[in-house]
């Protein structure tokens, strides 16, 4: 460390959109205007319905059985589908956001800047936790922790164009937490970690408007994810009171009925994803000790992957193959590598304290593993042999989450429990990753989210990806700079 450098600056709704989102569309204008942030007022009891107005119109949306799939292009967190990061590779110029959870702030870092570009955009709410980029890779949603505390049930919708916040939503209900994206309609669906109920909340991503909230049978909603034909969403509870009754099983949505239609599992199974090809989710359910499998097709509990007590199996990520699932095992400092062919563990990888979540390179056979304790590198797993090939010292503790630029050139890492972030360069040359940079942003740094810069369309499809402009626009019209 004493050799480097570092910077201080300092449905669908398979239901999707119906003639009522037209109506919607025409009457609000795409691009959100700037809002003020709403006072903070007195939070409604759990148990109260949203208001009648928001009722109906999410009935009604849901009535409507209008399928529409989307054409944006989308690379982000792999909650959601499609994952296109192949369709941006050609995209050089981009920038990582980053939630400053400590500070209330989001700093943004460009790789290839002076100075990695280093600036910051202000919250009007505390504890920024994560950004959500949208499909169409222009506008970031961010969430806020409020920790159950029922200080605030906002959410920040930031335009990458301008990087400023644009409006401020709210759902009414507190503590609006991981969200996914449905990859046949404009639909956002976020979890909520209100510790007295289990809420999914719908939003409209054309206006930012909430559409509906839905109850489901658990309490503190946590990963979300959603089938590829927009169907079903696969909610993830962290709530865990057996002597209440309270037993942390997933839940399955049915995003046309709004209808709770299957549970599986017990023991907090919070933390899940799907595999590439949608056949399968994998929850991990840390209480228990147990990864469940189900079919996404038939919804049927596949198998229980039983794992050595004590482990606290946590966040999953898939190989682009779907041949192996990689699940940090928190409690036991491990990675666990899931055959998917026989779904039995069949190694497990000393990776460092609390280990948290895995990074795949959107192109070569390497990924990053991250720790959420208290030590201070990442893992580099050669994904090929299923190994731990070399770790990287990084600013701080607590290194939380990741994300490789689309190209695969750069990755960006949060470490939570220190005021820095670590830059990392992957080497096309020699196949490795070398740290880069520290930069310094302030303290509890959570959240990372990559997105390109690009002018000339309002945001980017499959239709137009390849004639934009790879450049910063040069005013909020979305105007390239000239050649």
């Amino acid at each position: 460390m004493n050799n480097k450098k570092k910077v201080v600056l300092r449905f669908t709704i398979v239901a999707a959109l119906s003639a009522l989102l037209l109506i919607l569309a025409a009457c609000t204008p795409t691009t959100p205007q700037q809002e003020q942030a709403p006072a903070e007022e007195e939070q409604a009891a759990p148990e109260q319905e949203q208001p009648a107005e928001k009722e109906d119109k999410g009935d009604e949306m849901m009535e409507e059985k209008v399928a529409q799939v989307l054409n944006k292009i989308f690379y982000g967190d792999t909650w959601t589908w499609p994952y296109q990061p192949d369709k941006l590779a050609h995209m050089t110029r981009g920038k990582f956001y980053v939630t400053v959870q400590d500070e209330d702030k989001i700093a943004i870092i460009d790789p290839d800047a002076p100075n990695y570009g280093l600036e910051f955009v202000q919250t009007d709410f505390v504890q920024p936790h994560h950004p959500w980029i949208a499909p169409g890779m222009r506008y970031n949603v961010i969430n806020f922790q409020s920790e159950g505390k029922g200080d605030h049930d906002a959410m920040a919708i930031l335009d990458t164009w301008t990087n400023q916040i644009v409006k401020y939503v709210q759902t009414g209900n507190n503590d609006p937490f991981h969200m996914a994206f449905s990859p046949t309609a404009n639909l956002l669906v976020t979890a909520d970690l209100d510790p007295n109920a289990g809420r999914v909340h719908l939003f409209d991503t054309e206006s930012w408007e909430l559409v509906k909230t839905i109850e489901t049978n658990g309490k503190q909603t946590r990963d979300i994810t959603i089938s590829h034909d927009g169907k079903y969403a696969f909610i993830g509870h962290q709530g865990y009171d057996p002597d209440n009754g309270v037993m942390g099983s997933l839940e399955v949505l049915d995003l046309e009925s709004g209808e709770i239609v299957a549970s599986f599992g017990e023991g907090r199974c919070r933390s899940g994803k799907m595999s590439n090809n949608g056949k399968y989710v994998l929850y991990s359910c840390d209480k228990n000790d147990t990864i469940i499998v189900v079919d996404v097709e038939k919804l049927e509990l596949v198998k229980t992957i039983e794992l050595p007590k004590g482990s606290g199996p946590f966040n999953i990520s898939f190989r682009p193959d779907d041949k192996f699932a990689y699940v940090g095992l928190k409690k036991a400092g491990q990675l666990g590598v899931i055959d998917m062919q026989t779904f039995e563990l069949v190694k497990a990888l000393d990776s460092g304290t609390d280990t948290n979540s895995t990074y795949l390179h959107p192109y070569a056979p390497i990924a990053i593993t991250t720790n959420d304790g208290t030590d201070t590198y990442v893992s580099v797993i050669d994904t090929e042999k299923n190994e731990i090939v070399y770790t990287i010292e990084t600013a701080g503790k607590g290194t939380h989450n990741g994300q490789w630029s689309a190209d695969g050139r750069w990755f960006l890492v949060s470490n939570r429990l220190g005021d820095a972030v670590t830059l990392m360069r992957y080497d096309e040359e020699t196949g490795k990753v070398e740290w880069e940079a520290d930069i310094v942003v302030g303290f509890g740094a959570n959240g990372v989210h990559w997105a390109p810069y690009f002018c000339g369309a309002p945001e980017l499809t499959t239709e137009n990806v390849n004639q934009v402009t790879n450049a910063a626009p040069i005013n909020e019209n979305g105007d390239c700079p000239d050649s």
